[in-house]
């Protein structure tokens, strides 16, 4: 909308003047706060194979590498704080209140730190685990060993959503 003031202007009179409204984010609203995209130049999968690490089969024939490839993951976005961007989808909720919902792709939390509550996470988050046997969700940010296991005994994996995978029905 550069070089466009009234398109902005009338944006703005439309947002302000909704009852409700739905905001829906992928990686680029995380990408000026550093957290390394996917796709496109210098993203993850230019490195690294999706079949090797981000699918069920993966995680079966070697879960100590995929959980390597998850802890480096969770160390590099650790320091990142959320941005402008994060930063306005919450004033825009406070403002909206009950007529709001953020509806994010994206897994690294940087919406909850910013201060978003009505968040609905389609990909899952990288700050959770899931127990293979007995399906238990819980946050999990610290402690966890190349093979972490749940109180249950089963096997815990990434609360993220893989290649190959379903999104949760529960959305």
């Amino acid at each position: 909308m550069e070089g466009r003031p009234e398109a902005l202007e009338r944006g703005r009179r439309l947002l302000a003047g909704a009852e409700r409204v739905a905001v829906l984010t992928g990686a680029g609203v995380s990408a000026e706060s550093g957290v390394p995209t996917f796709r496109g130049a210098g993203g993850l999968w230019e490195r690294y194979r999706p079949e090797e690490l981000a699918t069920p089969e993966a995680f079966a024939r070697d879960p100590a590498l995929v959980w390597r490839f998850y802890q480096w993951r969770r160390q590099l976005i650790a320091g990142c704080r959320a941005g402008a961007a994060h930063q306005a989808i919450v004033r825009l909720e406070a403002a909206k209140g009950d007529g709001f919902t953020l509806i994010t792709q994206n897994v690294e939390g940087l919406h909850a730190l910013a201060g978003s509550r009505r968040i609905v996470e389609v990909h899952g988050s990288l700050w959770r685990v899931r127990c293979l046997s007995c399906g238990l969700r819980r946050e999990a940010r610290e402690g966890l060993e190349a093979r972490p296991r749940c109180a249950c005994g089963g096997l815990l994996r990434p609360d993220v959503v893989w290649f190959g995978e379903w999104l949760d029905d529960a959305l």
